[in-house]
């Protein structure tokens, strides 16, 4: 059964633009901030703002997953582990490398111009099929993924559990204090 539904409305044009907006910019601070804790506050913002997009695209799974997976549990972990580290602040702006920093914008300005040319090319490709087909009742829904999850992707699944476990085993023996040695005693042997 194919219907044939009208293309998205204004509020939904409007939504993802502000959506994806805000996932963009949250990405770049994420990236372009020197303190630890500022860059994940911003990377837990995009996190957030990507479950705004999910839920756009009635993947509500997906976005109650990503706010509380990633957003929740990974964040946490990643905020514990800088601040155990707890490295000193950098300087807030450097001058140094500014040559780089300006090819780094240059070379992403050019970068994103050809995403969005390669966007627009391809939309006016697929201005004649105009037809959306609606997905199968059950596509999305807990029962199906979960169906999915421990079937066909069971493999990548627990890799990506094994994965996370060794990350936090590494980040406890990072975090963890180095032992004192004793200065005056000298090893005995046996």
């Amino acid at each position: 059964m194919n219907y044939i539904l009208p293309g998205p409305s204004l509020l939904d044009k409007l939504a993802f633009i502000v959506l994806a907006s805000a996932v963009l910019g949250f990405g770049l601070l994420t990236v372009t901030r020197k303190s630890a804790v500022t860059a994940l506050m911003a990377l837990i913002g995009a996190c957030c703002a990507l479950a705004g997009l999910y839920a756009t695209l009635s993947a509500h799974f997906l976005a109650v997953l990503q706010v509380l997976v990633y957003a929740g549990a990974i964040m946490v972990l990643f905020i514990f582990a800088v601040m155990i580290v707890n490295r000193d602040d950098e300087q807030p702006i450097a001058l140094r490398g500014l040559f780089l920093r300006a090819a780094g914008v240059l070379g992403a300005g050019y970068f994103f111009y050809r995403l969005a040319w390669i966007v627009v090319r391809e939309r006016r490709a697929d201005v004649l099929a105009t037809s959306i087909t609606l997905p199968i009742p059950e596509y999305g829904n807990v029962a199906s993924i979960g169906r999915l999850l421990f079937s066909d992707f069971l493999f990548p699944f627990e890799a990506i559990s094994l994965l996370l476990l060794v990350a936090v085993v590494a980040g406890v023996l990072v975090a963890r204090p180095p032992r004192p040695t004793p200065s005056g005693d000298r090893e005995r042997v046996a």
